[in-house]
Order: structure tokens, then sequence, then C-alpha cells
């Protein structure tokens, strides 16, 4: 296991120093390697500045402090590895704040995966608490995150299965559908992973925390696998819209075929919510996997929500490999 380190170049130091007149913005860094004591560092730098820490030997933190034309007027906290001679960034967190608000972020260091706490809390998380990976699948199409679904894959699976547990606040719903192979006959054994907002608009932080993999992903989430006759049922609420932004609500879906491929189809919106517009209509018509597009209906008041979204496998996606049955 590597030890932790940490130089200060003083050239950054003496640099703070002389932008005097400059917004200092404060911050408290924390990288861990595995379960390792953390390196901790509180420093305080000018604003409009790039700096550059080393952790180990390797690995750096670079921080992008705010210029006058930022919107949001936020830091970048970059972790990046050069142990293989090429610069990959492992993680990113953004903060936002007047310069006079102190600013953390914590990186935790569990091989090839990152841990990245926001906010920074007074302890970092362990890696022996992550969920277990598995093996993922070919990614196809335009797909950043489709490691996700496999942290903390199940073992085993059925058709019907929970995204939001029972003590979740918001309105009931329930999403179902089938799942057809490119013949259009229904396919069994399809994996389908999904992940939503509360019914706040808010991907809340996971408890313990998860890599960078799928903790963006907050605690919603839930896997199913097609029956004999391709159907699939998920049980959860209605998610809300993005606070502050015009993005109709939504459920994020990828497919997962076993041994051949995964990737992304078109998030499930609603015919009801206002921020559907026509344009985006017409686009989501052409969606990865099928039109995501559904009229939710009920049977009464209390009653839950139900909508349906049918799964087309490899629908508009130009790399699809055809995979076989699983």
């Amino acid at each position: 296991m590597r030890s932790a380190f940490l130089l200060v170049p003083m050239a950054l130091l003496a640099a703070s120093a002389c932008a005097a007149e400059s917004p200092q913005y404060q911050f408290t860094l924390t990288v861990k390697i595995a379960d390792s004591a953390p390196v901790v560092l509180n420093a305080s730098y000018a604003g409009e500045t790039t700096h550059e820490l080393a952790v180990t030997k390797g690995l750096k933190l670079e921080i992008q402090t705010p210029t006058p034309r930022d919107e949001y007027h936020a830091t970048l906290v970059k972790l990046i590895d050069e142990s293989s001679g090429k610069a990959t960034v492992l993680a990113a967190a953004r903060r936002a704040g007047a310069s006079s608000e102190p600013r953390s972020a914590t990186f935790v260091v569990c091989t090839g995966r990152i841990i990245l706490q926001d906010p920074s809390p007074k302890e970092p998380a362990r890696c022996a608490d992550l969920l277990p990976m598995a093996k993922a699948d070919p990614v196809i199409g335009r797909c950043s995150d489709c490691d996700g679904p496999y942290e903390g894959l199940p073992g085993k699976f059925t058709s019907h299965s929970r995204i939001a547990p029972t003590s979740e606040p918001g309105e009931p719903l329930i999403v179902s559908g089938r799942v057809f192979g490119a013949d259009g006959k229904p396919r069994e054994g399809v994996i389908v992973y999904a992940y939503q907002t509360d019914a706040n608009g808010i991907y809340r932080v996971p408890t313990p925390p998860r890599s960078t993999s799928s903790n963006h992903h907050g605690p919603l989430r839930g896997w199913v696998v097609s029956d004999a006759q391709g159907r699939y049922t998920f049980d959860t609420i209605r998610p809300a819209n993005y606070p502050n932004t015009t993005i109709p609500a939504h459920v994020h879906m990828h497919v997962i075929e076993r041994g051949c491929a995964t990737y992304f189809i078109d998030e499930l919106v609603f015919t009801d919510d206002p921020k559907l517009t026509p344009e985006l209509i017409k686009q989501m018509n052409q969606g990865f996997g099928g039109t995501a597009i559904a009229t939710p209906r009920r049977d009464g008041p209390g009653k839950p929500w139900q909508v349906e979204r049918d799964i087309h496998l490899g629908r508009n996606l130009p790399d699809y490999p055809g995979c076989p049955r699983s």
C-alpha cells in the first residue's frame, strides 16, 4: 500500500502571498489512500489561479479557483493520476460559494474506485464499506457512467422490484413494460437498471457513500430482469423536476445484456409534465431503446400512478452488436 505525503510548492505559497488584493479561497482537502491515515491540507489561495499539490507519487490535486466570468463562482478540485505517464482525472469536485466561505473535498482512493464525499465529512469513508463491483459488460453508445449499475449488482434478480422503498415520501408510481429483441419478439433474461430523484428533485447522498461510479445515482435505484414474456415492473414514487431547471422529471434507465453489452436508454418522462416541450417529444420519439414518453394514469384518487415503457433492445444504437438471448 502506498504511503501518503504532501508537497506544497513554495512558488505557489509565494504567489498567494503576493496576490493579497485578490479574493482568497480557503480549502480543506483530504486524500485517503485505501484505509490508511488521511492526508489533510488546509490552505488559502488567491483567486483566478490554478494550483497543483502532490499527494503521492503519481497522484496529485489540481485546484482551479474561479474567474470573474465564472457564473457559479465555483472552485474545481481534480484528483489526477499520472503514474502511467498520462494524466487521468480520477474524480472532480466543484464547490460553489463566496470567496470567504471555506471549501472542502474528500477523496478516498480504493484501488480502481474513488469515493468523493460531498460535503466533506469529519471522517472520510472507508474502502471496506463499498459495495461489491461486478464485472462490467462492454459499453455501447453514449454512456459515461455505465459502470454504475454494476456497483452493488445483485446476485439474483426478479422481474418485479423496487426503486424507492415503501417508506419513501412521494406519490406511488408503478413502471412496467416489456423488453423486445430486434426481431420484435419478447426477450427474457435482460436486466434493466433504473435510478431517479426523490420527491424534491434531489439525488440524496447514499449512506454509506458509494464510489464515483454510482454515488451520484442516489439511494433510489433498482434492478429487474425480464421474464419469459419480456415483462418487468418497478415500484417507486413519482420523481420531481431538478430544482430551478427546465428539465422534465424523469427516471434514468440502463440495459444490461449480460455477457454481451450494456448501454443507456432514454430517460422515462411523463406526458403530464409541463416541462416536456414539443421539441423534446420529437427528439425522444427517436431515442435509444424506443420512445420513453409515457402517459401516467391511475384508477382513482389515492391509487398509484401507472406508466408503461417498452424497451426495444439496441434500437437507434448504431454500434449495437445484436446480443443473443441470455
